[in-house]
């Protein structure tokens, strides 16, 4: 690991890595002093802000995470012919170097993030009471939160299959801002150094502006109220990793493993108190946009980045341009078996079109596609973390079945679908669930790995599955990493 964080970050140097001014009206250069970034608010504010952009690299949640590498994983795509650009990602080939070179970069990026968010918690101690109690209280739990969820992602992709050997070797949890080579810890010491970090997190956003004025939180009018003043750093709660995104987080992490009614619990909070603020996308943003449709179904995010680069990511990946080597795409009967036939499901028929532009007379993916206009909101927003997951769990972790469909029901009703009846088998729904809502954002492998499915459905084909196995789920450490071991 010392190979590539040696130049990462310093005693007495704190590294931005990417401009971050799409978080904050100040603009930062490209390396702060310390002393010069943690004794005044602004500078405080802009070195949280690094660790936020750093987050929209396609190295990480701005691509590999999410758009293609994990998904290809998940058997998303059809990448079946030897030429395709993705093949052997989509066959495991994890000794293949380029398989291997994004496989490496994704390790380093999350770790280098991780070494800034460390670095970043230490000062705001180093240098004392620059800002309010309350505000260093949500800046903190925020990088509590983001320092938990970079190392629970690190875990599910080089980590063990956890449900078959939790106690088996799997990553570093790295707690200091050093060049250490720490040592690889038991998954399951992973899992309670996370769950440790998030309740922390839980602590310091206890009084999170979001919990009172929501997701577009501490207007103008509340000011006098609250003490912010103006200030758009505590706005905008749905792009930062708030209360209910680290109660969401806990969720996750719960049922990875396999602590179900904490997870009920977790979810549960969320749902009951997060519903209020996270509504449900209308059907007009969708049905009734022209060439705006909110694909991402954007009131519903409980965390999101954003990625100027976002839609130069979907045209590498997605558009119709792109040759059948290049492009990623689904088989239309994959798709039609996926959505299940019913092209009045929103995540179907708005996401997933015949283009009117190229060669291409199958379906492309349009969920991160442009739209037109600047004054669309959700424009440039990356969901990471979405109140529909939480349906998911507590229907996953309810005893009372009825309860549990009634979860379900809920996200369907609000996807344009019929009701199930109770009879249906929840489990089997649950999984066409996350086959239908989590396109583009990295979730269904891991669905996948926490359940250790034998096989998953084959996306090179049109029939048939993929067996499955540790060697497949299990993606090796990096040679950068285990060099120095």
């Amino acid at each position: 690991m010392k190979k590539y964080l040696k130049n990462i970050i310093g005693i007495s140097a704190f590294i931005l890595m990417v401009s971050c001014n799409d978080y904050l009206d100040v603009q930062p250069v490209d390396e702060y002093l310390e002393e010069n970034v943690f004794t005044s608010e602004n500078g405080i504010q802009t070195a949280l802000n690094g660790i936020y952009s750093n987050m929209t690299s396609s190295n990480t949640y701005g691509g590999n995470l999410t758009l293609g590498t994990v998904d290809l994983l998940a058997q998303r795509y059809n990448v079946n012919n030897v030429s395709h650009r993705y093949h052997y990602y989509g066959n495991y080939n994890y000794e293949n170097a380029g398989v291997k070179n994004t496989f490496d970069n994704i390790w380093t990026s999350l770790y280098s993030n991780i070494l800034n968010i460390n670095n970043f918690i230490g000062s705001l101690e180093t240098y004392g009471p620059i800002i309010s109690q309350e505000k260093e209280d949500i800046l903190k739990g925020e990088a509590m939160g983001l320092r938990a969820m970079h190392h629970f992602d690190l875990l599910r992709l080089y980590g063990p299959v956890y449900s078959a050997n939790a106690s088996a070797e799997a990553i570093p949890y790295n707690t200091e801002a050093k060049a250490n080579l720490n040592a690889l810890l038991p998954a399951t010491d992973v899992i309670a150094k996370i769950l440790a970090d998030l309740d922390v997190a839980e602590q310091l956003l206890e009084n999170d502006p979001v919990r009172t004025y929501g997701k577009v939180a501490v207007n103008q009018e509340y000011d006098d109220a609250t003490g912010y003043n103006g200030e758009d750093f505590y706005r905008f709660r749905n792009l930062r990793l708030n209360y209910y995104a680290i109660k969401a987080l806990q969720a996750r992490v719960h049922l990875y493993a396999g602590n179900k009614e904490a997870a009920l619990i977790a979810s549960k909070v969320v749902i009951d108190e997060a519903s209020t603020w996270f509504e449900w996308t209308s059907p007009s943003e969708i049905i009734s946009a022209g060439e705006n449709p909110d694909r991402t179904f954007s009131s519903e995010v409980l965390f999101a980045i954003h990625n100027n680069n976002l839609y130069n990511q979907h045209a590498n990946l997605f558009d119709s341009y792109l040759n059948g080597y290049a492009i990623l795409a689904s088989e239309d009967s994959r798709l039609n078996t996926v959505f299940e036939g019913n092209q009045n499901d929103y995540r179907y028929i708005y996401t997933w079109m015949i283009p009117d532009v190229g060669d291409h007379t199958f379906r492309t993916f349009f969920k991160y596609a442009d739209v037109d206009s600047n004054s669309k909101a959700f424009r440039y927003r990356q969901p990471l973390i979405r109140i529909s997951e939480m349906y998911y769990i507590a229907a996953e972790t309810e005893e009372d079945p009825a309860v549990a469909i009634d979860y379900l029901n809920t996200v369907r009703y609000n996807r344009g679908l019929v009701d199930l009846p109770l009879s249906a088998d929840i489990q089997s729904e649950i999984l066409k669930e996350y086959q239908k809502e989590f396109y583009g954002e990295g979730q269904l492998f891991f669905y996948y790995k926490r359940k250790n499915a034998l096989s998953i459905p084959d996306g090179s084909s049109t029939t048939g599955d993929v067996i499955m196995d540790t060697n497949k789920y299990v993606v090796p450490l990096p040679e950068s990493e285990t060099d120095y071991r």
